[in-house]
């Protein structure tokens, strides 16, 4: 059995993603109201367990983290975990479990830095895309000090649940998520230049792409999309801006889907707000152009060792529409 730590929209996705190929998951959460929506969303999957305390995820060889993106945060259940598998009890055998977290943007080695050495051994970025269910890849990340059969373990338990693991380096957002933030920083800038949600989004769809920006960051939410762009800001201030509308929604909590309100379906940002200024082509040229030199930076940063992956990535996990549509960009 695999432990879930966190029954967010992220780790209830992956919970029923372990279920849909018979694999059998704990998932706990210390928020009861968390807990009880998720187990309307999995309709009490007899392969399924829900616990409110950590203690219950001790017979589970893996644990999958997939709490908030804040490194303080997961740091502090990362030393609970080792505190509640290392008490001493009467009967109790002690092992040290493989975790994985699904970290979208922080450094593997920095989450694992205060770990035990043979903690630090057995952790492991794994990094599933929204939405879940349909995205087939999974990001599998080795920090400084992950054994290699930790990482060869990640990859055929990624293939068990019927995904396609991709391994690269570590560092601010691996390779996904720092191609995936050129595409959203440009449509915020679109937008903050005059652009609206709707043709911003539609431009996006009609060249291909499986979902416009603007849906990406309502569906996953704001506050994750600011999070994961602060590491990114911090790791890369000269091509990362932060963008004081995204700031601004956050802090008043419109964080997209999740309440109700965020960028789209949203009378601040209608079409009848803003006045075009750009052909569709270049909007769509504006929007891709990032995750190409970004794609290109990955490579020479040793986040990959070709090309050949980013291609990879770009369709399957961020639904850049085919492998032609970008050969003339990497030439």
């Amino acid at each position: 059995m695999t432990a879930i730590l966190g029954a967010g929209m992220m780790g209830t996705a992956i919970a029923a993603a372990h279920l849909r190929c018979g694999l059998p998951v704990a998932l706990c959460d210390s928020v009861p109201a968390a807990l009880l929506n998720a187990k309307k969303y999995l309709n009490e999957n007899k392969l399924i367990t829900f616990s409110e305390n950590l203690a219950d995820a001790l017979q589970c060889p893996v644990l999958i983290e997939t709490i908030t993106e804040k490194l303080k945060a997961k740091q502090k259940l990362y030393k609970n975990i080792v505190n509640v598998f290392t008490e001493e009890k009467p009967g109790r055998s002690r092992h040290v479990p493989l975790v994985f977290s699904n970290t979208s943007t922080i450094s593997i080695t920095s989450l694992a830095a205060g770990l035990p050495p043979d903690w630090q051994r057995n952790f492991c970025g794994f990094h599933f895309f929204h939405p879940v269910r349909e995205n087939p890849v999974i990001e599998i990340i080795a920090g400084k000090e992950t054994a290699p059969e930790t990482a060869e373990f990640a990859v055929q338990y990624a293939r068990q649940l019927n995904k396609q693991p991709i391994c690269v380096g570590d560092g601010p957002g691996f390779l996904v998520n720092r191609i995936l933030n050129g595409y959203l920083s440009a449509a915020l800038q679109l937008l903050e230049g005059g652009e609206s949600v709707e043709r911003i989004d539609n431009a996006a769809v009609h060249f291909g792409m499986r979902m416009g920006p603007f849906r990406i960051m309502d569906e996953i939410g704001l506050d994750v999309v600011f999070h994961s762009g602060w590491v990114l800001h911090k790791a890369f201030p000269d091509r990362v801006p932060q963008s004081q509308t995204l700031v601004r929604l956050v802090e008043q909590g419109r964080l997209g889907s999740k309440t109700g309100s965020g960028f789209r379906n949203n009378s601040e940002f209608q079409i009848t707000n803003y006045e075009s200024q750009l052909t569709e082509d270049e909007i769509v040229r504006r929007l891709t152009a990032p995750m190409f030199d970004e794609a290109r930076r990955c490579v020479a940063d040793g986040i990959i060792n070709s090309i050949a992956v980013a291609e990879f990535a770009m369709v399957n996990a961020l639904g850049f529409p085919t492998r032609e549509c970008m050969l003339s960009n990497f030439d």
